[in-house]
């Protein structure tokens, strides 16, 4: 569908020169401990809203969640942590643009949301919006194209956006695509993107200049891979050497906050139990990983994000377009 070009002669010096030990030692523990399971979950799951292919990011307290609603449509809903860690939703959602699999990333009170155009491989979409200081959400006028594929997923760190999505159906070349905001709120993306990796749904997390992608081997159920990375101060980004096994599962997504990882899944590839795994970002940009995940809700469809101590989960309780449920921790 799309070749990655020629690589620039600065990106090629750059990795040569900074192999930054970003492959995988056996680097002491980070944040979470290794062996004890940190997180406590807040009461029981929360519905919320109704429909499929829910994202979800957050930024101080303040909760933006995006799904697919009925026909195309996309919705999104806010919400607000409180000071005992609870969730509190907003009565009611409202549509902010049509397409498919969204994803959202927030900084500050500027948020950067993408999606497809359609079910199938095709265009990708980004739109933009700021958070009020109500909690509402204004957005931008209109979506932008900016790449094409499948299941695009989004993050921030400061200024810096990055993408990640599949070239397209089944077991393929994954891609990432670096953008830039700017002053004005708007979002700037390079030229073009680059092949990292081959997998299926992709997901990104990104803490500093630390990248934390996690994605399947498989379009079934089997094993689970994580890829680290560098933002470099050209914007360029350096990959670890190889990808590594950290569990085995079905739609994973990850969230990072500080040196905290958490990562969640399917166990399988329907509706059933929903497992979490926590790692620590090392000093060395290396990652961690605790040495078993650990079971916590069911459903299917998992994302997550995190804001200082509190991970806020949301999922689908049922098949298709279903019950959009949340589930609050700390850790």
């Amino acid at each position: 569908m799309k070749s990655a070009g020629k690589i620039d002669r600065t990106f090629l010096v750059a990795m040569a020169m900074t192999m930054i030990a970003i492959a995988i030692t056996s680097a002491a523990p980070g944040a979470w401990a290794l062996s004890t399971p940190p997180l406590v979950w807040n009461g029981n799951s929360l519905t919320y809203d109704s429909g499929s292919a829910p994202a979800v990011a957050i930024s101080g307290t303040v909760i933006v969640e995006v799904h697919e609603g009925a026909s195309g449509a996309l919705w999104y809903h806010t919400g607000k942590i409180q000071e005992n860690g609870k969730v509190t939703w907003a009565a009611a959602p409202a549509q902010y643009d049509n397409g498919y699999a969204p994803s959202i990333a927030i900084n500050g009170n500027t948020i950067v949301e993408v999606h497809q155009a359609t079910t199938s491989v095709g265009a990708l979409w980004y739109r933009t919006g700021t958070i009020n200081s109500n909690g509402t959400v204004t957005w931008a006028a209109k979506a932008f194209e900016y790449d094409s594929g499948l299941a695009p997923s989004v993050a921030v760190a400061g200024q810096t956006v990055i993408e990640v999505h599949q070239a397209g159906a089944g077991v393929v070349a994954l891609w990432y695509h670096m953008a830039e905001i700017q002053m004005a709120g708007t979002v700037v993306w390079a030229a073009a993107g680059h092949q990292y990796d081959t997998g299926v749904a992709p997901s990104v997390a990104v803490a500093g200049s630390t990248v934390v992608e996690v994605h399947q081997s498989t379009t079934a159920v089997g094993p689970l891979f994580y890829r680290s990375a560098e933002i470099q101060a050209n914007g360029t980004v350096i990959w670890a050497t190889g990808a590594f096994q950290y569990d085995t599962g079905l739609a994973p997504a990850v969230a990072v906050s500080g040196p905290s990882v958490i990562e969640v899944h399917q166990a399988t590839d329907v509706e059933g139990d929903l497992w979490y795994h926590t790692a620590g970002l090392q000093s060395n940009g290396t990652v961690t990983w605790a040495s078993a995940p650990v079971e916590f809700f069911t459903g299917y469809a998992p994302r997550v994000a995190m804001a200082g101590p509190t991970v806020l989960e949301v999922g689908v309780f049922a098949t298709g377009e279903g019950s959009l449920v949340s589930r609050a921790a700390a850790y």
